[in-house]
């Protein structure tokens, strides 16, 4: 069998801020910490609270409620989430699957 072999790629400079602002988040917030969060943890409080961060529909454009951010940083939050694991169960697919994207907005 062959392997394949990556490069290492580092990250834009303000997706550290952002993973760090993820991770601040939370160890403020209290959540019992699953392995499944991304399909049975819920918890709307949280996800109110990602909402409010603009955590939430992050590739979204702004005339359906997103924030029209990368992918790259929609990945780094929910890198963060779903390592800590957090509740996301209620948004994941969503944000993910379920809401505008941008090519069937073309």
């Amino acid at each position: 069998m062959t392997g394949v072999l990556l490069a290492h790629t580092e990250l834009p400079p303000h997706t550290a801020e952002l993973r760090r602002a993820v991770r601040e988040f939370l160890d403020g917030y209290d959540f019992t910490p699953r392995v499944d969060s991304w399909l049975s943890g819920f918890d709307p409080g949280f996800s109110r609270e990602l909402g409010a961060r603009g955590w939430l529909g992050m590739t979204w454009p702004r005339a359906f409620g997103g924030h029209e951010r990368s992918a790259l940083e929609r990945f780094v939050v929910n890198e963060e989430l779903l390592a800590a694991g957090a509740p996301v169960a209620a948004h994941w697919i969503a944000d993910r699957q379920s809401g505008p994207q941008p090519a069937a907005l073309r």
